[in-house]
């Protein structure tokens, strides 16, 4: 099984839903400081480990008291063994979602004061919604076989459930498949059987944090050699077990006897003394590990302290999965830390190797431009970059966007070595680039443009803000990048009197200056007051919040109608001062 990606919800600072897919082989986080990377990790931590967050995990300005925490998974088994002998297939069960793809979700319950103990697990399924064939998983055996036999369906084997729910489908025409979340706890106990194997199958999840601790006593840097004891306990596991009940059976059969004489001196004491177990007996070893001067590894400096941990911890890894057969899945925040230059490249060498194993998958964090380096030739398409947009909210950029802005924030910014395009527009957020995008694949299929914006080399970069834009132009970044450069902003203009806007000023600053071919902004208010008004069966003018108004009127929110209603734009829909700014791009 391979991770897809990872939703999560209301989950500190991710207020509503986010989704974040993950590259198949090895994945780079990057972006600046508190903008949200290492929470990625810690929901996976959460999700993988049975976890609970803490109540201060609630995203503060959440408008729901729950947090959500979604994996979503493909490489899926081709049969599931519920029981010897009873094999099922997760897509003959219903049990994938609309995509095909293994989706589990757990949600934690919040009060003012508190969070749930545990979670409350769901498979999200495109399932069967059509009435009395709803839910069989939530059935036994004996109701299974008489709505079965009430169809006349006949099965193999009477006993199996997996079966009687197959026939039952089978035997309905058509299922009205939704997807639906379905709470394992509701499922029959047999049914049940069938997640308990899928967590059995999952990956094993590795996390190695930043910030461990590495200091005296009971130390990071004690850890390894006491997670190798606790290994090699539970490997006898069933030994120590079995020594436990025989010592526990014989201090209680003494007791036991003891009781006998009491019960004929003074029987009425004797009936209110049982012998209880107040604790297990527990094996205790100290390890540590030194060098041939006996000095210890938390004596050692913390380079050398989280070198050693970081092996100790890809070591018991393996070992883990060559013990259970299972893929897994590395998450390490900013693997260079403490390490010098030449480490580095020996470390992440190390992970990409590990990346090329079909059964792993790597994840890490990172500020180091020698990393960045590295990673983008080998998984150009596995860069993330985090940044929050001009509306506050964290937003994930991908593929030639990430690394291009990657670039940029570390400092590396060569367009031979990333091979990014030859133009770059410069723009305030995604809706910005949908609207450009769309307008020249409008020209392109009305035989308006010889391609699309990517395929005449130009790429649309969402900066996070006018500020963004201004911050990238003040730092030089684009001369740097060495790309022909062109900026596209909102004007803000609330009506048509009104003084100049500060996009609009700083439009016209830009263009008497020689930081960028051309820059402009829109005449209307922003790209929403574009639409094409009898699509979305509203009214607005060229200065109102269309936004808001296409919103209300369509029952979506505001982030989503650029997406619903540009995207049905022809380019005899799309305004000239629109298309010729894209000329003046494609031509320059």
């Amino acid at each position: 099984m391979k991770l897809v990606s990872l939703k999560v919800r209301n989950f500190r600072a991710y207020e509503g839903e986010h989704e974040i897919y993950f590259d198949r082989q090895f994945t780079s986080f990057i972006g600046k400081n508190d903008v949200g990377k290492s929470t990625v990790f810690d929901a996976l931590d959460i999700f993988f480990g049975n976890k609970k967050p803490d109540l201060s995990d609630l995203c503060v300005s959440a408008s729901e008291k729950v947090i959500e925490i979604t994996c979503v998974f493909d490489d899926l088994p081709e049969e599931i063994e519920i029981d010897a002998g009873a094999k099922t297939k997760l897509n003959e069960e219903y049990l994938l979602n609309d995509e095909g793809n293994l989706e589990v979700k757990k949600v934690f319950r919040c009060t003012e004061k508190n969070i749930a103990g545990s979670s409350e697990n769901y498979i999200v399924a495109n399932y069967p919604s059509q009435s009395k064939v709803d839910f069989l998983h939530s059935l036994n055996q004996k109701q299974l076989k008489a709505l079965g036999e009430s169809k006349e369906v006949t099965v193999a084997d009477a006993r199996m459930n997996h079966l009687w729910r197959k026939g039952i489908w089978q035997n309905v025409g058509d299922l009205d498949l939704e997807v639906v979340s379905l709470k394992i706890d509701d499922f029959d106990i047999k049914a049940k059987k069938i997640y308990s194997k899928i967590e059995d199958l999952a990956p094993l999840l590795f996390v190695f944090k930043a910030d461990r601790e590495m200091t005296d006593g009971d130390s990071e840097a004690k850890d390894p050699m006491q997670m190798a004891v606790t290994q090699a306990q539970e490997s006898y596991r069933s030994q120590i077990d079995a020594i436990k009940d025989k010592i526990q059976a014989e201090v209680e059969a003494v007791a036991q006897l003891a009781l006998a004489k009491l019960q004929e001196i003074d029987p009425a004491l004797a009936s209110k003394l049982n012998p209880v177990l107040k604790s297990k007996p527990t094996w205790k070893f100290e390890y540590r590990i030194e060098d041939d001067r006996g000095v210890a590894l938390n004596k050692r400096g913390s380079g050398t302290r989280r070198l050693v941990l970081l092996n100790f911890f890809r070591a018991q890894a393996e070992k883990k999965s060559t013990e259970t057969g299972r893929g897994v899945i590395y998450a390490i925040e900013e693997p260079e830390t403490s390490q010098h230059p030449d480490n580095q490249r020996l470390l992440i060498d190390a992970l990409m190797g590990l990346a090329a194993d079909p059964n792993r998958q790597v994840f890490i964090t990172t500020h180091s431009p020698e990393l960045l380096k590295e990673v983008s030739v080998a998984f150009p398409e596995g860069i993330r970059f985090i940044q929050i947009d001009e509306d506050g909210v964290r937003e994930i950029e991908y593929g030639k966007d990430a690394l291009i802005l990657s670039a940029s924030a570390l400092g590396v910014l060569s367009p031979q070595e990333f091979g990014s395009a030859e133009k770059i527009i410069l723009v305030e957020g995604k809706k910005d680039c949908l609207f450009l995008e769309h307008a020249a694949r409008a020209m392109k299929d009305a035989g308006e443009l010889t391609g699309d914006l990517q395929e005449l080399t130009i790429e649309v970069l969402p900066i996070g803000g006018s500020g963004g834009v201004k911050n990238w132009i003040e730092m030089a970044k684009q001369k740097r990048l060495g790309l022909k450069t062109f900026v596209f902003l909102d004007s803000d203009r609330e009506s048509s009197g009104a003084a100049a806007t500060e996009n609009e000023k700083y439009i016209a600053i830009l263009n008497t200056g020689r930081e960028v071919i051309s820059a402009a902004c829109t005449k209307k208010r922003e790209p929403e007051n574009y639409i094409k008004q009898s699509l979305t069966g509203s009214t607005f003018g060229d200065y109102d919040d269309a936004k808001n108004i296409i919103s209300r009127a369509a029952s979506i929110s505001e982030r989503q109608v650029i997406d619903v209603f540009w995207t049905q734009m022809t380019s005899a829909d799309i305004d000239q001062e629109i298309k010729d700014f894209i000329n003046l791009v494609v031509q320059a």
